[in-house]
């Protein structure tokens, strides 16, 4: 071999130079151990590598490769190509084991090929093996010159820095009717050629870890415009030979071109890299087979010509693929004159532990010469870490904390700092200074002003510990500030915008993946450009679908579909269409082939897709496409909890290099995933603004659920077609479902795209974040506190006052869900939420009932702000007492208001700029002949005002937020009860009634069916209200036409809309009812609606009692024929925790349902997410929680089947029932009657409770007729010994008028004629055994839930008691009362009194007529045996103390207490 001499030469000049210096060794060693400084040269060796030209290198190589020395293991060891260590991409070495043979001959090709398909002995493994073995076969002679392909692939991946101006290619226009296909690029015209091949070194970037070979650097620059043209002229065909499914080769091109698609079985003349003609004849031959491709991709499918992919006929935009000199910066001219760096900022990302004092900016910066904005990003260095010490009055010793007595200076401060201090934490090096500064928190002894020092050091140094205090210095401030906050701080950064870098400086090494990079050595050489419009953004909208794999069960990458739009604007009306690109990209599972005929199936599609081998390849190829697409925003559902994490980790499970391109910033390890806020997600991305809809959609949304398909529902009116998880992996079996697969999740990524442009959510975000001054991706994450933090930290620190510190909690915060109807059994127990804090608004009491006179709604305009405003509250303005002052008092201690005279406070001051700014901006709304974006553009600016107002007051009351001041949401809150009361006062005094109030607004009963004279009457209340105030301002918020009341905070209305011409419509409005709620079904939903709207409407009150039994006597025979659809019984519940982390799994059903639903894979259902089920018959005797199924499972398992039972009783009968509670006609049982149940269960024993209630207000049960009395007592039945009919009793007499008789004088049969007096004794023992059974009843005390909906029957006191009563143990929301309470054992026993007390039913129940002719008819025997049974009873109710006060025993405490 050649190498030999050359080895043999090299080991002999080595072995020369080890003899002869080990005698020098020797003395250096003796001089060392002397004591002498010894310094250390390091000999250069030269020649380490031999030089050949490129030629002989190719030659080398081939030779190697012949030589079949090493056997590869069938592919799946290790594999040698031939080439020298050197040639591999020095970036890879991560995946070195997987990646060798990527490059090698086309046998090792073969092999790497056969590695991918696992082996079973059976026939669908042979036909696998066989399809793989019949696309590499074409694959093996696309080039036998293995290093060309090497030098293509390191000039892809990084370059060389040669500096000539920065060049930009552009694409051109696509033919008119071709399909909308980013990676297909048209065949350029031959003059292109000579422009390419003089460019294209130009576009190259440093750090280019290249081959240093004399021949490498001139072919490398020869050979480039051939290779790009090739990949550009390819377009639609798919080259099996570019990608390989296990590969490094696929996915380690840097800033390479990953257009070419690649999976087509299409053969191309070899490119041999001696002859240049070989080359020219291989791009003809690929333009004329592109020419037939684009001319087949026009043919629709047959198979779904539904297709949305066959509707796409916009052109595609004139994009340009921009690549810039990285040798020097973009500079303008800044406003002094100087040379500056103007970018607009988007994100900012800083790591406090490997990075400190390092800020990361990235964003979009202008390029003159290509006319286009790209990505950028500006590394802010040397942030110094600011702390304040705050100096003492006297000295103090720490260990005793005696005062001394010596006063302290400034420079005692900066002594014990200096020495004590800096010393202990390793500050080397700092800088001081004294500042005069305010403080207005919570912390009692500071002062409100005072003298600090402040010190500087660098952020490498460590954190100063919050509680640190010395000897001359009582208190440090600003020891946890991040940099990010001290940079946007200092340098009044608020939100994304322009700013200017003066002498900013080229980055040595790459730090990030945009396209321009600069460092910043100062933070005070950047600064804010005001009054320019932010640059458009490129926004990709992402949506995949998954596999969970059966023996890892993890979700595995099949498919993913991007919609993209380079030129998105942030501050205008979303473009329509919303995307003017996309791609697809398709895998294919392990232990599944491709359909026979997908290739011809997807050239008819009118749609980009690109074909992986692997599921590395699919994540290789999205990573290059999302660096070449390089977007600035990405937008998904759930894509924090879902999309994000799933992607990261397959890329670190499948060994794909440079998983930092699906952010912007350069790293090699991955943040730790599956964090419960996304954090790490949010980290890996840093540089792209995640936008998650569902995120979004929660905060500016009203919604049952926030699923896509709900969101598709609500927002776009659209159906949503959902695929199970296991349709995905049957989809495989032929391409027309494959296909549909693929369409549905482009579909989905279209839908999701569309829910972003139809909320404004880019704008919006903007729009607040400019005005709070935090973080545009935060903003999107929805933490409002964090908005208000930054609001208000801006506006202390500019005020020059010290801010309070982050606080630091111990136990970390749940994830709270801004949800009212799931305080279920875990939030009761675990959250401390058993008292508040401080006491809320004022809800007064409802007059309950219905209204059909027209009723007045007023409100107070954004009340707590305006409050604020009013009252001039504020830190800097209310004196609070400190809080170890109040442990002994009363804690809830409301502090003063400040006084009228003093000057107005920052927290004022900023809602009142926010307040003001509104204004303006819906004046300027009103302007006529307004264009339509500008008026776009201004609602969202007064919306994102509106927000951020009303949410001020939110950091006061907010126990984690760092602007927590009880005291002064104690007061905001005090004002506001005080401010209802009196508006309610007023309106008395004008001889109104007020029938509720809650917090900001009143409702007043006008008595008249006038809406013109409503409307006076209602500004004739606003305005004597609002003399009283100089910001508060009340309004009419609404008129109701009629209103259905039935408690606090629950009622129904139809609201009043004038039309203008003197007539009005009605709106049904709802507020608090069941029907509003999630945790209902839509089947009780509707019946609840209808229920409503028959009672608000204009009929008689017969009519609606007729019409309301009709309805639900229809809902009861649907449901028990089993006509009602299944989704109408989907009851919905949202997780306030992950579904693991309730304790009481098997009893809540939405956690029962989300365990089995995170057990199936695909999408994991965590905190926060809304679960659907149904209650089913399984077959068991559990409860109807242990009973609920995901709809899927009631589909697939043939032993389930809807619990109609359930769904009447307690879904559908509830809703009514409390909806007709204030309508006479219609009770509970009567509802049950018609519902088909059994009315005798829903006897409620409430109406016990109830009565005592009514007993309390009327005085007494005296004032009830008798029927009322015992309308719920069971009658008294006596089977009559001759004929065996049953008699039901229920009074002492029989019939009316001369017909007259005693109820047990005859059978109620008339053929019989025995009479019941005949056998009295037989009366007599049936009588007592009722009385036992319902004494015996009694004593059981059997314990039932008041909540309908819970059924829970116990007989063991729970040790949990509310004001009310004992807890249910099960639901853990209401009281447990008795099911059959003394007081229902009592009227019972009266009852029966009753209906043998026969002198006083002659009194009080006969009329005169009868009484009469009852006395002529002589029933002396009848009164003896009617007066025998009544003794009977009045014998049991003697031993009845629950008649009986003892007033000694009831004032025996008072006695005591004397």
């Amino acid at each position: 071999m050649s190498d030999s001499g050359s080895f043999a030469a090299s080991r002999s000049r080595r072995e020369k130079t080890e003899k002869s210096g080990r005698k020098e060794a020797l003395e250096r060693l003796k001089r060392a151990k002397a004591g002498e400084k010894v310094k250390y040269e390091v000999e250069q060796v030269s020649s380490i590598y031999e030089e050949v030209d490129e030629a002989e290198y190719s030659k080398l190589v081939r030779d190697r490769q012949d030589d079949d020395w090493i056997v590869d293991d069938d592919g799946t060891g290790y594999v040698e190509d031939g080439r020298e260590i050197f040639d591999d991409d020095l970036e890879d070495n991560a995946l070195a084991d997987s990646g060798k043979g990527a490059k090698g001959a086309p046998k090792d090709k073969t092999n790497v090929k056969k590695s991918s398909v696992s082996k079973p002995n059976n026939i669908k493994s042979m036909f696998m093996a066989s399809a793989v073995k019949k696309t590499t076969d074409k694959a093996v002679d696309l080039s036998k010159d293995d290093l060309l392909g090497d030098l293509l692939q390191d000039l892809k991946s990084q370059a060389v820095p040669i500096t000539p101006p920065p060049v930009i290619t552009l694409k051109k226009k696509k033919l008119a009717g071709s399909p909308l296909n980013p990676f297909s690029v048209p065949p350029t015209a031959p003059k292109v050629l000579p422009t390419s091949v003089k460019r294209l070194p130009a576009v190259t970037k440093p750090g280019h870890p290249a081959a240093q070979s004399k021949a490498s650097v001139p072919r490398q620059i020869k050979k480039e415009p051939k290779a790009e043209l090739i990949s550009s002229a390819v377009g639609p065909l798919k080259v099996e030979a570019q990608v390989k499914e296990e590969d490094s080769g696929m996915v380690e091109f840097d800033d390479g071109d990953f257009d070419e698609p690649m999976e087509e079985d299409v053969e191309i003349t070899p490119v041999d890299s001696s002859t240049i003609k070989t080359q020219a004849q291989s791009i003809k031959c690929v333009k004329e087979e592109n020419i037939k491709e684009e001319k087949s991709s026009f043919i629709t499918s047959a198979t779904l010509n539904e297709s949305c992919w066959d509707q796409i006929d916009e052109a595609e935009p004139m994009t340009t693929e921009i690549q810039v000199d990285s040798s020097h910066l973009p500079l303008v001219t800044g406003a002094d004159g100087s040379q500056v760096f103007r970018f607009y900022w988007l994100d900012a990302y800083e790591d406090q532990y490997s990075q400190p004092g390092v800020v990361y900016l990235f964003g979009k910066v202008w390029i003159e010469s290509a006319d286009a904005y790209v990505s950028c990003c500006v590394s802010v260095k040397n942030i110094e870490r600011t702390v304040y010490l705050l100096p003492r009055e006297n000295r103090v010793q720490l260990s005793t904390g005696k005062d001394t007595g010596a006063p302290v200076s400034m420079m005692h401060v900066y002594q014990e700092f200096n020495e004590a201090v800096a010393e202990k934490y390793k500050i080397m090096k700092f800088k001081s200074k004294k500042v005069d500064k305010d403080y207005a928190f919570e912390i009692p002894d500071v002062p409100a002003s005072s003298e600090y020092l402040e010190v500087r050091y660098s952020a490498d140094s460590p954190q100063l510990p919050q509680d640190l205090k010395g000897e001359t210095f009582s208190h440090v401030f600003g020891t946890n500030t991040s940099s990010l906050e001290l940079f946007l701080l200092s340098r009044k950064i608020k939100g994304p915008s322009w700013l200017e870098i003066k002498s900013p400086q080229l980055s040595s090494q790459p730090m990030s993946w945009c396209k321009v990079e600069a460092v910043v050595t100062r933070p005070d050489q950047v600064s804010v450009v005001k009054d320019l419009a932010p640059p458009p953004v490129v926004v990709l909208s992402l949506s995949m679908k998954t596999v969970q794999n059966a023996k890892t069960h993890q979700n595995e990458i099949v498919a993913i579909a991007a919609l993209v739009h380079h030129t998105f604007p942030l501050d205008k009306a979303p473009p329509q269409p919303p995307f003017q690109t996309h791609f697809c990209v398709l895998s294919k599972l392990n232990d599944c082939i491709f359909p026979y005929d997908y290739n011809e199936a997807v050239k008819q599609k009118n749609a980009n897709i690109e074909i992986a081998l692997t599921e590395r390849t699919l994540l290789g190829f999205f990573l290059a496409k999302i660096h070449k697409i390089d977007p600035d925003v990405i937008v998904g559902h759930d894509i924090y909890g879902f999309d994000l994490e799933v992607l990261l980790q397959r890329i670190n499970s499948c060994k794909v290099p440079f998983w930092s391109k699906i952010g912007r910033l350069r790293r090699s390890v991955m943040p730790k995933l599956g964090g419960r806020s996304g954090f790490a997600e949010r980290n890996a991305a840093c540089g792209r603004i995640i936008c998650d809809i569902e995120i979004s959609a929660k905060e500016l949304i009203r919604c049952k659920s926030y699923h896509l398909s709900e969101l598709v529902h609500q927002i776009l009116k659209a159906e949503r077609v959902v695929i199970p998880p296991e349709n995905i992996r049957n989809a495989y079996n032929d391409s027309v479902h494959l296909l549909y697969m693929l369409e549905n999740t482009w579909i989905d990524a279209k839908f999701i795209l569309q829910i972003m442009c139809e909320l404004n959510v880019l704008p919006l975000a903007l729009q607040i974040t400019n005005i709070a001054g935090n973080v545009m991706s935060r903003t999107l994450m929805g933490g409002r506190s964090e908005r208000n933090e930054y609001l208000l930290l801006h506006a202390f620190t500019e005020n020059n006052f010290i801010v309070p510190d982050k606080p630091v909690f111990k136990k970390m915060q749940q994830t709270t869900v801004e949800d009212n109807d799931d305080m279920g059994t875990d939030q009761n127990k675990n959250k401390s939420r058993k008292k508040a804090a401080y006491a809320g608004g004022l809800v007064l009491e409802p007059k309950v009932g219905f209204y059909d006179k027209f009723i007045l709604l007023l409100d107070f305009n954004s009340l707590y702000p305006s409050i604020i405003q009013e009252y001039n509250i504020c830190f800097t303005t209310v004196h609070r007492e400190a809080p170890s002052t109040q442990k002994g008092e009363d804690q809830d201690e409301i502090p003063e208001l400040p006084h009228s005279d003093l000057e107005m406070g920052i927290l004022p001051r900023e809602i009142r700029k926010l307040v003001e700014r509104r204004r303006h901006v819906k004046q300027l709304m009103k302007q006529p002949d307004l264009n339509p974006d500008l008026y776009l553009q201004y609602d969202i600016r007064q919306k994102a005002l509106k927000l951020t107002a009303n949410s001020m007051y939110g950091c006061l009351g907010f126990s984690y937020s760092r602007f927590y001041a009880k005291p002064l949401a104690a007061l905001v809150t005090h004002q506001g009860r005080e401010i209802l009361l009196h508006t309610k006062e007023m309106v008395q005094k004008m001889n109104l009634e007020v029938i509720y109030g809650d917090t900001d607004s009143i409702m007043i009963n006008t008595n008249c069916n006038n809406l013109e004279e409503v409307f006076k009457l209602g500004n004739r209340v606003k305005s004597e209200i609002n003399k009283s105030y100089k910001l508060l301002e009340i309004d009419i918020d609404g008129i109701f036409k009629s209103l259905l009341l039935l408690k606090k905070k629950k009622y129904a209305a139809l609201t009043v809309e004038p039309t203008g011409d003197g007539k009005y419509v009605t709106k049904q409005e709802l507020k608090g009812l069941d029907i509003v709620r999630r945790d209902w079904c839509e089947l009780a939903k509707q019946a609840g609606n209808y229920v409503i709207s028959q009672i608000l409407s204009d009929q008689p009150r017969d009519s609606i009692v007729e019409n309301i039994q009709k309805k639900l006597t229809e809902i009861g025979e649907n449901v028990t024929n089993g006509t009602v659809p299944i989704t109408q019984y989907e009851i919905n519940k949202a997780l306030t925790k992950d579904p693991q982390d309730y304790p009481d799994k098997k009893s809540l059903p939405h956690v029962h349902v989300a365990l089995w639903i995170n057990s199936q894979g695909g999408r994991k259902v965590k905190a926060g997410d809304t679960i659907s089920y149904v209650i089913c018959q399984d077959g068991s005797n559990l409860s109807a929680s242990q009973r609920a199924y995901a709809q899927e499972q009631l589909q697939k398992q043939e032993n389930l089947s809807i619990d109609t039972q359930y769904y009447l009783s307690q879904q559908v009968h509830p809703v009514v029932a409390r909806i007709c509670e204030p309508i006479d006609g219609i009770d509970s049982a009567l509802i049950a009657m018609w519902l088909g149940l059994d009315p005798s269960q829903f006897r409620a024993h409430r109406h016990y409770q109830q009565d005592e209630e009514n007993d309390a207000l009327l005085g007494g049960p005296s004032q009830l007729t008798d029927e009322e009395k015992y309308r719920d007592c069971e009658r008294f039945k006596f089977f009559c010994p001759k004929c065996g009919t049953e008699n039901i009793y229920d009074n002492v007499f029989d019939g009316s008028g001369l017909q007259i008789e005693p109820g047990l004088k005859r059978c109620s049969k008339p053929e019989c004629d025995a009479s019941p007096l005949d056998y009295v004794i037989q009366v007599h023992n049936k009588l007592l055994l009722d009385i036992r059974r319902y004494i015996k009843k009694y004593y059981s005390g059997w314990l039932v839930c008041e909540e309908k909906t819970c059924q829970n029957r116990t007989r063991r006191l729970p040790l949990s008691f509310s004001r009310n009563g004992p807890i249910c143990q099960a639901c853990s929301k209401a009281t447990l009362r008795s099911e059959y309470p003394e007081k229902a054992l009592y009227t019972q026993l009266c009852f029966y009194r009753f209906i043998f007390d026969w002198d006083y039913a002659l009194e009080k129940v006969v009329s005169e007529q009868e009484r009469g002719h009852l006395k002529k008819k002589l029933f002396q025997e009848s009164e003896n045996q009617y007066k025998k049974l009544k003794s009977t009873v009045d014998q049991v109710l003697s031993r009845s103390g629950y008649s009986e006060v003892n007033l000694s025993k009831l004032f025996q405490t008072l006695n005591t207490i004397k």
